[in-house]
C-alpha cells in the first residue's frame, strides 16, 4: 500500500495558479502523508525569495530548492533526486485537478499485477485536457482532442478510450517510481525549456519500461496563450522531437513521430508536381474552415509542428552533448543551486 508520496512542482512565478492548485492537491491527498517539494525556477533572486516565503507561510513543511539557472530538465531532475518517497507525483501550477484523478493513479499503482517488476511499469498518467481563454485556440484544442481518440498514438494530446500502456506521458500529470526513474538517468539538463519529458519517456521506452494511461484520471491544462504563441510552441515541440530522435538514434526511433515531417515533404513535392490540384485542395480547406474554424487551427498546428521538425533536421539549433559534456553541464547547474541555497 502507498501511504506516503512526494508532490513535486516546478514553479516560476505563478502564485495565483499555485493558490488554486495546492488546495486541490491537499483535498486529493488528505489520506496520505505528503512531502511537498518545490523547485523555484526563476532567474531573479528577489522573486525566488518572495515565492519561497509565501510557500513557507502557506504550506507547512514544504521544501523549496532554488534553481536560478531556469533549466526545466534539471528542475525535473531535482524533483527526482530530492524526493524522499518511492513515488513522486509531478505536476505544474497551470493544472486543474478533476476530483479523484490523482487518487485513481495512486490506486492504479497499488494494484499488485502492475507492480510486478517483470511488467516494467515506470509511471502512471491520464487525460490532459487543454483549456484556453482564447476562443479560436479552445475550439482548435477541442477538435484535436476529439481527433486524438481516433488515433492509436498522439504527439502532445492523448485521448484513449481504455486503460492501456503508452510510450509517453507528459510531466504535468505523472505519478513516477523514483528509483527506476533515476536508474535510467532521470531528466536531462539538455532540455532547458521544452521536451524534457519526451526525452525521458523515450529513453524509458528504450529500456523496456512502459507507462499506464488511465482515461478517467483527468486534469485541465490551462493554455492561456495567443494563437500565435501556441503555434510557436508547436514549432518548438517539433524541433525538440528531432533532437530526441538524434540523441537516442542508436537504441531505436519512434518512426510515427516523423509523420508530420513526412506529410510536409509530400505536400511540398505535390505542390511542385501538381500545383493546380494543391491549390484546389487549399481552397477546399479554406472553405471548410469557414464553417469549421477549428479545422484550420488543426492544419496550422500540424504545419508548425512539421516545420519545426524540418527546421531542426536541416539546420540544428540544439547543441547535442556527449555524456561527459552533459555531466559537466549538470555539475555546473548543481553548483549554482547550492550557491543559491547558501
Amino acid at each position: 500500500m502507498i501511504r506516503s508520496l512526494t508532490c513535486g512542482i516546478v514553479f516560476y512565478d505563478e502564485v495565483n495558479e499555485l493558490k488554486r492548485l495546492v488546495p486541490q492537491l491537499k483535498t486529493e491527498l488528505s489520506g496520505y502523508s505528503v512531502e511537498w517539494l518545490f523547485i523555484l525556477n526563476h532567474e531573479q533572486r528577489d522573486i525566488r525569495l518572495w515565492i519561497k516565503q509565501w510557500i513557507s507561510e502557506n504550506i507547512s513543511g514544504a521544501v523549496c530548492i532554488e534553481n536560478p539557472s531556469n533549466n526545466l530538465g534539471y528542475a525535473r531532475q531535482l524533483l527526482l533526486e530530492n524526493a524522499s518517497n518511492a513515488y513522486i507525483y509531478m505536476t505544474d501550477p497551470d493544472i486543474d485537478l478533476k476530483s479523484q484523478s490523482l487518487i485513481k493513479l495512486i490506486q492504479l499503482a497499488e494494484v499488485e499485477s502492475l507492480n510486478d517488476r517483470s511488467l516494467h511499469i515506470l509511471g502512471y498518467g491520464g487525460t490532459v485536457i487543454n483549456k484556453s481563454t482564447n476562443q479560436f485556440l479552445q475550439t482548435t484544442n477541442d477538435f484535436i482532442f476529439k481527433l486524438a481518440k481516433k488515433l492509436p498514438f498522439s504527439f502532445q494530446i492523448q485521448n484513449h478510450s481504455h486503460l492501456e500502456t503508452v510510450d509517453h506521458l507528459p510531466s504535468c500529470h505523472l505519478l513516477l517510481k523514483k528509483e527506476e526513474s533515476l536508474a535510467i538517468g532521470g531528466f536531462s539538463a539538455l532540455f532547458n525549456k521544452v521536451g524534457e519529458d519526451l526525452d525521458f519517456t523515450h529513453r524509458a521506452y528504450n529500456e523496456d519500461f512502459r507507462f499506464i494511461f488511465l482515461p478517467s484520471s483527468q486534469v485541465y491544462h490551462n493554455q492561456n496563450l495567443s494563437f500565435g504563441k501556441w503555434l510557436y510552441k508547436m514549432f518548438l515541440f517539433g524541433k525538440v522531437q528531432i533532437t530526441v530522435q538524434k540523441l537516442n538514434f542508436s537504441k531505436g526511433l519512434r518512426l510515427y513521430r516523423f509523420l508530420p515531417l513526412l506529410l510536409l515533404l509530400i505536400g511540398s513535392i505535390l505542390t511542385i508536381l501538381a500545383y493546380t490540384q494543391v491549390l484546389i485542395a487549399a481552397l477546399v480547406i479554406l472553405t471548410v474552415s469557414l464553417f469549421r474554424p477549428a479545422f484550420l487551427g488543426f492544419i496550422l498546428t500540424i504545419l508548425c509542428y512539421a516545420v519545426g521538425e524540418l527546421f531542426e533536421t536541416i539546420y540544428p539549433t540544439v547543441e547535442l552533448k556527449n555524456e561527459q559534456e552533459l555531466q559537466a553541464l549538470t555539475k555546473d547547474l548543481s553548483s549554482r543551486v547550492q550557491r543559491a541555497n547558501n
